[in-house]
């Protein structure tokens, strides 16, 4: 099952242009066209495998003003649209913050929240132990496009993230 899981981040990531490498933590930023994502890189397909394996396949990112950083929320059982304070509770969430827009690498930070209680097996969230993001695509205020492989100490979560701009995200 992981072997099917691998390649279809594999054929995700080819889509996209993105090129192997980089180290245990941070952020990569190859020279990829920002219209190069088109097909499936355009859509969001992370893969959370815990006490049981969950697809997270809706993604916003928002601004972090005071660290001129981004933070990106990908969604499993969301409701449509810009999460805000009066948004539906989704399934599961994950949270990749501190990640730069313009500079790599950069030390980005990694949460998951399991609000059904099936996926941690009993805590609300848990945070990455190793974060790898490569960030393939950035437009300012309108999206950005990462693939992630996010390590736990239950757990995985890996995957493409094609995030568009929510003002309801930024702080």
């Amino acid at each position: 099952m992981h072997d099917v899981r691998l390649a279809a981040l594999l054929l995700a990531l080819s889509a996209c242009g993105s090129p192997a490498g980089g180290g245990d933590a941070g952020v990569d930023t190859p020279g990829v066209d920002d219209d190069a994502c088109q097909g499936a890189c355009s859509q969001t397909s992370v893969t959370a495998m815990f006490q049981v394996t969950r697809m997270l396949d809706r993604a916003y990112f928002g601004n972090t003003f005071d660290t001129n950083n981004l933070r990106i929320e990908a969604y499993a059982g969301a409701g449509a649209g810009c999460p805000t304070m009066s948004s539906p509770t989704p399934d599961y969430t994950l949270i990749v913050a501190e990640v730069s827009p313009d500079k790599p690498p950069n030390m980005a930070t990694a949460n998951i929240l399991d609000f059904e209680g099936d996926l941690l097996g009993g805590p609300l969230g848990l945070a990455a132990t190793q974060v790898r993001v490569m960030r393939t695509s950035y437009q300012a205020d309108t999206l950005v496009v990462l693939d992630v492989m996010l390590t736990f100490s239950t757990g995985t979560v890996m995957g493409h993230i094609y995030a568009t701009y929510c003002d309801s995200l930024d702080n």
